[in-house]
């Protein structure tokens, strides 16, 4: 199996936010550039949810899907559920590649194109890029967070956990892009459906981790991440311009049943598949 649990326990819901993350991340994140969060729109095609970015290169596939499982005896959900999430998007025959997650940093470059209707495993790693065109790039995710990168000349799927983000992931990310021509100051990104600060609770060796404006202290001396603010202030600083970075403002665990989420559902949650490619 290639379906890994996204990052801990599974904590009480603290209800007295009642969902209401995007307060928690202005109050608590004053270093981070706002992001506007009304630039994505949403779809169900062939009983998949499809969310993405309302604007978008001509020519670049950016989206991400709702919750979906595979079949008990698939060997390789992730693939399965990528080339389903394609065949929704109306690219049957679309080779793809897709990372074994560990939760770590290490970004590898695609440089072989997969067979038509091939998914093909990368390797041990959580962010993907490449300079071909008519590749996908996926990686899978449930509560943890999914980035698509695209510049002028290549594109990069990152996940990132805690793990991953603690160790600069989306970072390695852009520094993949450089490696393939990009200048950060033309890349957009976009971050889809992750838990929010409304809800990841962790204890304080996470979110020590980080600095102190990405949490909030609880009454029980636990903390409340924000995981999106990190990656996006990470990306600023690798040189993606802010207003290039676009969030979906969707909490995993307390949206809805349309999205995957471990800390909710565990075993259960299934899993959502973040696509991106440039379309030939």
């Amino acid at each position: 199996m290639d379906l890994e649990a996204d990052d801990g326990e599974n904590p009480r819901l603290l209800k007295r936010f009642r969902g209401r993350h995007r307060e928690i991340l202005a109050r608590g994140t004053r270093t981070i550039p706002s992001v506007s969060h009304d630039r994505w729109t949403e779809e169900q095609r062939d009983g998949a949810w499809i969310f993405r970015p309302s604007e978008l290169p001509a020519g670049l596939l950016a989206a991400f899907s709702g919750r979906a499982t595979a079949p008990q005896d698939e060997p390789f959900p992730t693939a399965h559920l990528a080339r389903r999430f394609a065949a929704a998007l109306g690219l049957h025959e679309l080779p793809i590649a897709r990372a074994t997650q560990v939760h770590g940093s290490r970004a590898c470059l695609v440089d072989d194109l997969p067979a038509p209707g091939e998914v093909r495993d990368a390797g041990e790693c959580d962010a993907l890029a490449t300079g071909l065109a008519g590749v996908g790039l996926a990686v899978q995710t449930a509560d943890c967070v999914p980035l698509l990168l695209a510049g002028c000349r290549a594109i990069a799927a990152v996940h990132a956990g805690w793990r991953g983000s603690s160790a600069s992931v989306a970072t390695e990310a852009v520094g993949a892009l450089r490696k393939l021509g990009e200048d950060p100051s033309e890349v957009r990104a976009w971050i889809g459906p992750t838990i929010g600060a409304c809800c990841y609770e962790v204890g304080p060796e996470v979110a020590g981790q980080f600095a102190s404006d990405f949490s909030r202290s609880t009454p029980a001396g636990r903390y409340l991440l924000d995981l999106a603010a990190v990656n996006r202030a990470q990306l600023s600083t690798a040189g993606v311009p802010a207003e290039a970075i676009s969030v979906h403002p969707a909490c995993t665990k307390c949206g809805g049943d349309r999205f995957a989420s471990y800390r909710r559902d565990g075993e259960a949650a299934g899993r959502m598949i973040a696509l991106v490619a440039r379309v030939r």
